[in-house]
């Protein structure tokens, strides 16, 4: 990563969101979602308001500088989204006026300090062992799900590998691995055409539930599954896509079978229930695990 010495300040009016960004990517964010979508969705999932009340207390704090890079002829800010929307809000209070966000008001002098924010320049090639580290497996962790989207990022963009991944993020307990595997289970299945994520019955893409399956003898059986270790993008072989397409239907249900999951949530329940799985019943008895 480049050091303070390199840290810019960029006027807010020409920092972009980053489309790209593994999290924003569980809530349906896309290259053509419009900006104030992003806003929107950081706002109701992200808890953008704790930071628009730090903020207009106490200024933006430079030593947490943004970092960003060009794309585009844009100035994408690759960490620091939430920051940035909160920025937005506080010098823009009619986009909380139009959504009925109630927010402080800062001081002039505070405002006065938002327009333009500290910024590292950087390419994404450069910055991923730095996000790695702090969303994968350091103090600021994301969901299981934009984890194993930005390390299927890393791995595909850079062409880097997963046991590298791995050392260079600091994880010894093989997560880069079983993070990938269970997004490739998912993305082959989907490409199999035997299970859609947006058919799942409930509105949360458990995804923790699929990745840690998957380590069960019982499951890592039933799909004949390649092992963790493997960089592949199908892991599940051919004659096992029907089963595959069956135990997500067992995990995450169907809206359009009107099936509901068998797995509810995770507690010290879920190794019993992964130990004793059999994907074939029909009508589970739901058990809150």
């Amino acid at each position: 990563m480049p050091t303070e010495a390199q840290i810019k300040s960029i006027p807010v009016k020409d920092l972009h969101f980053d489309h790209g960004n593994p999290r924003l990517a569980e809530y349906g964010i896309e290259s053509t979602t419009p900006e104030k979508e992003i806003l929107i969705t950081l706002w109701d999932a992200m808890d953008v308001l704790e930071l628009v009340q730090s903020i207009s207390a106490s200024g933006f704090f430079p030593h947490e500088a943004l970092i960003v890079t060009e794309e585009g002829g844009r100035k994408i800010v690759i960490e620091g989204n939430r920051r940035l929307a909160a920025v937005k809000v506080l010098l823009n209070p009619a986009i909380a006026a139009a959504n009925g966000w109630e927010i402080p008001k800062p001081s002039k002098a505070v405002l006065d300090t938002l327009r333009n924010l500290p910024a590292i320049m950087a390419s994404r090639k450069e910055s991923w062992r730095y996000l790695g580290f702090k969303h994968v497996n350091g103090p600021a962790k994301w969901t299981s799900y934009a984890k194993a989207a930005y390390i299927a990022q890393v791995h595909r963009d850079f062409k880097i590998r997963l046991a590298d991944i791995a050392g260079q993020i600091g994880d010894r307990h093989n997560t880069v691995q079983r993070l990938y595997r269970g997004l490739m289970v998912l993305e082959q299945a989907e490409r199999e055409k035997v299970y859609d994520r947006a058919d799942r019955f409930r509105q949360r893409l458990s995804f923790s539930h699929l990745y840690t399956a998957l380590d069960y003898e019982g499951i890592s059986e039933f799909l004949k599954i390649s092992p963790k270790e493997a960089e592949t993008v199908s892991p599940v072989p051919k004659g096992r896509i029907k089963e595959l397409g069956e135990l997500l239907v067992w995990l995450y249900g169907s809206k359009k079978e009107k099936k509901e999951p068998l797995v509810i949530s995770q507690n010290p329940q879920f190794s019993l229930k992964m130990r004793f799985f059999r994907p074939n019943v029909t009508s589970p008895q739901h058990a809150p695990i």
